[in-house]
């Protein structure tokens, strides 16, 4: 069996290779969560006649020209918390996006029990790409939501169906006036509580985009994090 000392070693091997690869025909700006009022992504909230506008994160702007409360520009995303019809339904957290924009799935399904029927049913989550696998053209884009916390009754634990780690790194895709871009966001989230549904909160610790048209990038969750600073990439505040 392959210690896990070799493979994280094996994927920093690869996420250099992909490092060096992308940046040399592009740069990517990475930014760090310097503002305090972005602490925590406010949800959209919605269902039951809810509706609550939220923040959404641009990736191509820093942490203290990040849009307005509502807004989804290209480049953005946003976090919203969905109030289930009863509580025989529970309460779901999605992730969208703004404008021209796609965010990268996760390849295989989550299974949850459907309350009516008992029978599994299959959600999306986002692709994490803290392992240092390359943000581009052959990701697996959703045209749609992908779920990131379910408290529905079925869940085998009181704190519901996490779709997420407590840290990860989503990938987009989106159209600026030269082509499609990519882009990243690593954030952290943190536990339910099962006595208030509005819990969990995610946190974007930092983000980036790829500069050039048609290039990928790799996540910062591995290789990027050690060569901020370096060849072809960035660093903003």
């Amino acid at each position: 069996m392959t210690s896990p000392l070799l493979r994280r070693s094996c994927a920093l091997s690869v996420g250099l290779s992909v490092l060096a690869a992308a940046n040399a025909a592009g740069e990517l700006v990475v930014f760090e969560n310097t503002n305090p009022d972005l602490e925590t992504l406010t949800y959209y909230q919605g269902g039951n006649g809810l509706e609550v506008l939220g923040q959404s994160l641009d990736v191509t702007r820093s942490a203290h020209d990040q849009p307005a409360l509502g807004e989804l520009p290209v480049g953005s995303f946003m976090i919203a918390w969905f109030q289930g019809n009863d509580r025989r339904f529970g309460d779901w957290i999605w992730m969208g996006t703004g404008r021209s924009t796609l965010v990268a799935q996760a390849d295989e399904f989550v299974d949850v029990i459907d309350p009516k029927t008992n029978f599994p049913v299959g959600y999306r989550a986002p692709g994490d790409f803290d392992d240092g696998s390359e943000i581009g053209e052959d990701s697996n884009w959703a045209f749609g939501w992908v779920a990131m916390h379910t408290s529905i009754p079925t869940a085998p634990t009181d704190e519901g169906v996490y779709f997420t780690d407590e840290t990860f790194t989503i990938g987009l895709q989106f159209l600026m006036d030269d082509g499609f871009h990519y882009g990243f966001a690593e954030l952290s989230r943190t536990a339910f509580d099962p006595n208030d549904p509005l819990s969990i909160e995610f946190r974007a610790v930092r983000w980036g985009y790829e500069t050039t048209a048609g290039v990928g990038v790799p996540s910062v969750g591995s290789a990027a994090a050690l060569l901020m600073g370096l060849g072809g990439v960035r660093r903003r505040r």
